[in-house]
Parts: C-alpha cells; sequence; structure tokens
C-alpha cells in the first residue's frame, strides 16, 4: 500500500505494477460508504485485489481528501477507486462492474447505480464525483440483488438492516431488546431475505432494526446455527413488546424446536445480572 497525494488530493493506493499493467484510457467504477464502514470496505477490496478476484481491475484507491467532491457527501462518504479499461471497451467494462458487484456488493439509495467515469473526466471536471451527467457508464443496483448473504459473508460478524424512517417512527431509543430467531444455516439466507422483505415493506410492526449472523459471528463451532435479531422496546412494556412478538412470528411463520421465541435485553453492567437470559418468551408456530 501506499500513499498518494494529487494536488489537493490525497489516496491510498494499491498497484501491483508486475502484475497489472495499466491500460490505454482508463478509468474508474466508483462506490461510496458512509465514513464508520470505510475502513472494513477498504480491507475488503484490498484483500479481493491481492487475491487475483477483482477480474480487471488493475488498480484501486481509497479517496481521504477530494476537494472536488461535495463537502457534505464528503464529511458522510468516502469513494473506493477501481480502476479498469480501455474506457472505450463498452461491453468489457461493464462485465468487469457486473463482476465487482459480486465480490462487493454495493447499493447506495440516493442513486441506485454504481458509475464509470475516465480519468479525463475526473482530471478536467470540477463537478461533484459520482455526479450524474458526469460519467459514460452505469449499473442498477438494488438492496435485494447485492445486500451481503449470511452464510457465505467472511468479512463481517453480523449483517444489518436499519431504515431510519422506521428507527425515528419507533424512537425507543436505547430501551430496546431484541427477539431472537434461529436457523439451520442452510435456511438463514432465506430467512433473513424474508425478513427483509417484510420490514422494507412496513410488515413488521415495532421492529426498529434488525440483525443476523454470519460465520464469523454465529460461532458454528459451538452452535451449528444462525440467529436473526430483531429488536423492539420499550423493554419495561411486556403487552407492547410481547404483541410485536406475535405479529413477527406470524410474519415470518417462525417455529422453533422448543416451540417458543425468546426476547433478550442487554442489562447493565452495574446490575445484579437476570436469573435467565429471557426477559419474555412467547410460543411459536
Amino acid at each position: 500500500m501506499a500513499a498518494d497525494n494529487d494536488g489537493d488530493y490525497e489516496y491510498e493506493v494499491e498497484h501491483n505494477k508486475e502484475l497489472y499493467e495499466t491500460p490505454d484510457k482508463p478509468g474508474k467504477w466508483i462506490q461510496f460508504y458512509a465514513v464508520d464502514e470505510i475502513d472494513v470496505k477498504w480491507e475488503r477490496a484490498k484483500d479481493l485485489y491481492r487475491t487475483g478476484k477483482l477480474k480487471g481491475i488493475y488498480a484501486i484507491k481509497r479517496g481521504i481528501k477530494c476537494p472536488r467532491t461535495s463537502p457534505t457527501l464528503q464529511k458522510y462518504f468516502q469513494p473506493l477507486f477501481f480502476y479498469c479499461g480501455p474506457a472505450y471497451k463498452e461491453e468489457e467494462i461493464m462485465q468487469y462492474g457486473k463482476d465487482l458487484l459480486k465480490e462487493m456488493p454495493y447499493h447506495m439509495a440516493d442513486t441506485g447505480h454504481m458509475y464509470y467515469k475516465t480519468n479525463e473526466q475526473s482530471e478536467t471536471d470540477t463537478r461533484c464525483i459520482g455526479q450524474e451527467t458526469n460519467y459514460i457508464y452505469n449499473i442498477k443496483t438494488t438492496p435485494e440483488n447485492f445486500d451481503p448473504i449470511p452464510s457465505t459473508n467472511t468479512t463481517d460478524k453480523f449483517i444489518d438492516e436499519i431504515n431510519d424512517e422506521i428507527k425515528s417512527k419507533y424512537n425507543v431509543g436505547l430501551n430496546v431488546g431484541k427477539w431472537i430467531q434461529f436457523y439451520a444455516w442452510h435456511n438463514i439466507d432465506v430467512a433473513w431475505k424474508n425478513a427483509k422483505i417484510l420490514y422494507r415493506e412496513r410488515e413488521l410492526e415495532g421492529i426498529v432494526f434488525m440483525k443476523v449472523s454470519t460465520r464469523l459471528g454465529g460461532k458454528k463451532k459451538v452452535m451449528p446455527m444462525g440467529i436473526i435479531c430483531f429488536y423492539c422496546g420499550p423493554v419495561d412494556s411486556k403487552e407492547e413488546v410481547e404483541r410485536y412478538g406475535h405479529n413477527l412470528i406470524q410474519k415470518t411463520k417462525y417455529s422453533s424446536r422448543d416451540g417458543f421465541m425468546c426476547y433478550q435485553y442487554k442489562y447493565n453492567y452495574n446490575d445484579t445480572p437476570p436469573s435467565s437470559p429471557w426477559l419474555y418468551r412467547i410460543e411459536t408456530i
């Protein structure tokens, strides 16, 4: 890895010049990530690049300081650049982009696309990076197509599903616990996909956000199952929390081996630990 200072621009760069030559008239696919997740995504991109899994990509960069990017975008997001070319070979470039999305699942709700710009566009245009009129190719992305898959994800312990509108609607703050559903690994991908659809369509009353474990987070050696956590509250409102739980069971058609779904909360470590890890439990289908 090397640092690159290009005028007012600052980057981190990965380019193995012994293996990858710079093609004629190159460009790059651009992905934007929130500043609190960019470190993980950059490490993932470097690992894929170093192991030769980014087909057609001859170099990658992480934008640290990009003055041409709007101040608002730069405050909350940082870009990753995946360089490939020649830019005039559209069919090849589009295939490289599709292959990239398989390895680096990506979706930015504001645009719904991943964009490809030529290096010439970046050098001569002073408008915001990623602006819709400042690219030559694009690929439409959707959460359904490019969401990480729990059973095969090897970079995250948990995958989150959070909708700010839903979160603000219920506004329970830290007074929240979680209903937990257990699934065998060969069933968890379908269960997670179904849960996301229900959540996004506002069918899961009271559920503020969700998480699913991957094989890294599920501690497979201890328990060969994955879990989906459905967060809701307030914790001390048993009637309300159990109503959300019953709706959750009905919508997800959840059944368990012991016949129950349990609700857990994270108690204060200054308090006396509860006698049971479960605060509430209700019967499943």
